[in-house]
């Protein structure tokens, strides 16, 4: 078998799901020169079996050799993707920017960014897809996005225009929200009738129930066990009517069958409304014991607490239910007890103690607990203590998700934050710094904290100043954004430029007064915290410029060079260093080249 043919078996096998298959051709033609595509097969049959680290360095070292190729990047960013890696953005957007006509490298930035939950910015890809794609996978990634978005018109017109696919839950979802319930109800009730998929029973019960309750009253009684999900529906139809024994009647059956969180604590909700507030009470205190007890479900465990003061309160006096709940959730302490403790007692107006579970909450944990602890300072006026707890959020949020919900508490205008200096200063700062990795919430925060801050700096006859801030948060205003608008800058802008005496450029000028040149780098040993193994490696390249795999393992006294090589080269990357590439492959393995840059 020619070469040639051995490739086209490799990329058949790849194509039909034998990734293993694949990457043993590949590497075995890859011994006597890699070209391009078979380095991309390799890549992509690692990248399948989960080897993301080998994946990239792969990658990476083609991206270097074909800077131009937009495929590379789509593929790198997938990879990231895969590891959780925040660069993965970086890479998706460079592919879109070398190619923006490239439905694939559109595809998939557009579910990049949708299962990141930036629908906004997903949307806006996705609609540039669906221009230019007749595939319905495509429209249903567009679908998805508007109805988090509740755009349920839009959604429908795309589900809508020829050619037509087949009827979906998100059709019937973007019908509902649209005001079309019998619509949805009829499309729904002919998909069940022909697949028999509960899903759309469900939502066929559900479309009913907008237009006929009380028909839909009788009709969720004959599917009564289905599904947790119809009988969930059901609960809540009854509920909605005030039949409120028939629906704790049913909501107990439920809870029997799926003692689920949400349906225990709709059944202790039922138990009040029926009139027995300490019954209602010690099935929320059971519940809510139980989730301490398990930390599975942060955001489950504040909703049930938030509804347990809620049930104490109607059973019993505020300063008697305040003492029970802190002893029941102060009993097994969480970040998310202590905070809801806190709270309650800044209700009741028990501030020492609303103070100190708060500062306990941000002890355990700076972001959730600190953010939480941060809005208390704010809400009593101690706005010193408050940008210095903020500050701690800002320097030690890694995350750029992290650093996103730290910025949307301190630019909340109903807090006071955004006036405080030297946070606002730092934040805006940081932000910059991400904007590779921001999701286009994340870029409108930026572009806010830039604005404010020109404005400061406009107050305070800093005209330069302003006018450097307006340009570079024009430059992150992302294309998607919600409520601020491009006018915004341009009327400071034009405002700066009315003030000032001596209107200079500021893009491009260096400042006076500015600080020295940064030291040069530190050595890889240094930078990148070598292990006495991988600093042997490191020393032995810079040496010999150059070695083979084979070369390598004798000089290590191991067979884990390949391992160790792709290791450096992610954290080189990482660090915006290029330390060593690849060469090929030869009878004695990978050739390793020493570039030290």
């Amino acid at each position: 078998m020619t070469r040639e043919e051995e490739k086209g078996r490799a990329f058949r096998l790849l194509e039909e799901g034998d990734a293993p298959g694949a990457l043993l051709i590949a590497e075995g033609l890859m011994r006597d020169g890699a070209e391009p595509e078979l380095a991309v097969l390799a890549a992509t049959a690692l990248h399948r079996l989960g080897r993301n680290e080998e994946a990239e360095a792969h990658l990476r070292d083609l991206a270097r050799r074909l800077p131009e190729a937009s495929y590379l990047h789509s593929l790198l960013g997938r990879v990231l993707a895969a590891r959780g890696d925040e660069r993965a953005m970086a890479e998706f957007a460079e592919a879109i920017r070398l190619d923006p006509e490239n439905p694939e490298a559109l595809r998939e930035v557009a579910a990049y960014l949708a299962g990141r939950e930036d629908h906004r910015a997903a949307a806006a890809l996705a609609r540039r897809l669906v221009a230019r794609s007749q595939r319905r996978e495509d429209r249903l990634l567009l679908v998805r996005s508007l109805l988090v978005l509740g755009e349920y018109d839009e959604a429908v017109g795309v589900l809508e225009a020829p050619p037509s696919g087949a009827p979906s839950i998100e059709a019937a979802e973007a019908l509902l929200g649209a005001g079309r319930p019998r619509r949805a109800a009829a499309m729904a009730a002919g998909v069940f009738e022909a697949t028999g998929d509960p899903a759309f029973l469900r939502a066929h019960l559900a479309a009913w129930s907008i237009f006929d309750a009380e028909g839909a009253v009788a009709a969720y009684a004959g599917w009564a066990g289905t599904s947790a999900g119809i009988d969930f529906d059901r609960v809540l139809l009854l509920k909605s009517l005030d039949r409120i024994d028939e629906a704790l009647e049913a909501a107990a059956a439920l809870r029997e069958a799926d003692p689920a969180p949400f349906h225990r604590l709709v059944e202790a909700e039922l138990i009040a409304l029926a009139g027995d507030a300490a019954g209602a009470e010690a099935a929320a205190e059971t519940l809510a014991r139980d989730l301490l007890g398990s930390l599975e479900d942060m955001e489950t465990l504040e909703i049930v607490l938030r509804r347990y003061e809620e049930l104490l309160l109607a059973a019993r006096p505020a300063p008697e239910a305040l003492a029970r709940y802190i002893a029941v959730v102060g009993g097994d302490p969480t970040t998310v007890g202590l905070i809801r403790i806190g709270e309650a007692a800044e209700r009741q107006g028990a501030l020492g103690p609303a103070r100190d579970h708060l500062y306990r909450a941000y002890r355990t944990d700076f972001l959730r607990g600190g953010l939480a602890y941060a809005r208390f300072l704010a809400r009593q006026g101690d706005l010193r203590e408050c940008e210095k707890v903020m500050l701690y959020c800002v320097e030690h949020a890694t995350k750029t998700a992290d650093l996103e919900r730290v910025a949307e508490v301190a630019l909340d205008a109903a807090t006071g934050m955004h006036r405080l200096p030297r946070l606002l200063e730092r934040l805006a700062d940081r932000l910059a710094a991400r904007r590779d990795s921001l999701s286009s919430f994340g870029q409108e925060l930026a572009a806010v904290a830039l604005l404010a801050r020109a404005t400061d700096a406009y107050e305070a006859g800093r005209y330069d100043r302003a006018k450097e801030c307006c340009l570079v948060g024009l430059d992150i205003f992302p294309v998607h954004a919600g409520e601020l608008r491009l006018d915004d800058f341009a009327a400071l802008l034009a405002r700066c430029k009315e003030e000032a005496v001596l209107d200079r450029p500021v893009l491009g000028r260096t400042r006076t007064g500015a600080a020295a040149p940064e030291p040069p780098p530190p050595p890889p040993e240094v930078a990148l915290a070598l292990s006495p193994e991988e600093a042997r490696l490191v020393a032995f390249l810079r040496e010999h410029r150059s070695a083979t795999e084979r070369e390598l393992r004798t000089v290590l006294g191991t067979r884990r060079v390949a391992g160790l090589v792709n290791r450096l080269v992610r954290r080189a990357g990482e660090q915006g260093m290029t330390l060593i590439e690849r060469r090929g492959t030869g009878d004695e393995g990978e050739e390793y080249v020493y570039v030290g840059r």
